[in-house]
């Protein structure tokens, strides 16, 4: 009786394990809305990447488990492997390949300021020397402002875009450099009221070019999953509908 209870658990066991294997952690990067919503408790309820990466999941046949997490935070552990997928508006750079994987491309970036509406608009090479700068750590914003001349104290590092945002309006810093769709939410908000993108986007390799889905190195079966997943929903016209129902211009 005790070795029939034995093999029926050791039956169970193995049954479980397609379930589990399908199991994926993916980590979502807690910026503004349109890409993040989260309710009064900070649950994530929706945005544009949270429905992206819901619809993904469906499609792959995966179940997921969505966390939130600081953009700093999700390379971290997209690296580690405690995250198997990533959506943080990610462009590719040479040391990010290292260490992670990337999907196809899934749309396009650019790169604002925003400061004060009416004040002069900022020379992006310069702005440095004449403006302290608010930027999340560790994005390709930050770089490309650590590379101009200017005093240190002038750029302003913080976690997130809602840090970001509070520090304009703070006036902890006299304008802000993230990815320019990123800026529209606050932009339209009461509380961006006052403040307006400073000058035209800037279209330099180093601030713009393809975003992309990271997955963790360990796991690239999952990384083509996603890719062929992608291409469903992009030949079926289920992404543009994504797309128009976030944005008012496209991002492709």
């Amino acid at each position: 009786m005790r070795v029939w209870l034995i093999l029926l658990g050791l039956v169970s066991i193995a049954g479980l394990r397609p379930a589990l294997a399908d199991e994926v952690t993916v980590g979502i990067t807690s910026t503004a809305p349109p890409f993040v919503d989260v309710d009064a408790d900070g649950r994530l309820i929706g945005g544009f990447n949270v429905d992206l990466a819901r619809l993904l999941c469906q499609r792959m046949g995966r179940t997921c488990s969505l966390e939130k997490a600081s953009f700093p935070q999700l390379l971290t552990r997209v690296e580690e492997g405690t995250f198997q997928v990533g959506f943080a508006n990610l462009l590719k750079t040479p040391d990010r390949e290292q260490k992670m994987l990337f999907s196809v491309p899934i749309w396009r970036s650019t790169s604002s300021f925003v400061a004060r509406a009416g004040t002069p608009a900022l020379d992006p090479v310069k702005a440095r020397q004449s403006a302290r700068i608010c930027v999340v750590r560790k994005t390709l914003q930050e770089a490309y402002l650590t590379q101009q001349p200017g005093p240190a104290a002038n750029v302003v590092p913080v976690s997130t875009h809602a840090e970001l945002f509070q520090g304009l309006r703070a006036g902890h810093c006299d304008a802000a450099l993230l990815p320019t769709v990123q800026g529209l939410s606050f932009l339209a908000s009461p509380e961006g009221a006052g403040f307006d993108y400073s000058g035209p986007p800037l279209q330099e390799p180093n601030v713009s070019g393809n975003v992309h889905i990271v997955v963790t190195k360990g796991r690239p079966e999952l990384l083509k999953q996603i890719n062929d997943a992608f291409a469903e929903i992009n030949r079926d016209g289920t992404y543009r509908t994504l797309i128009a129902r976030y944005f008012p211009f496209d991002i492709l």
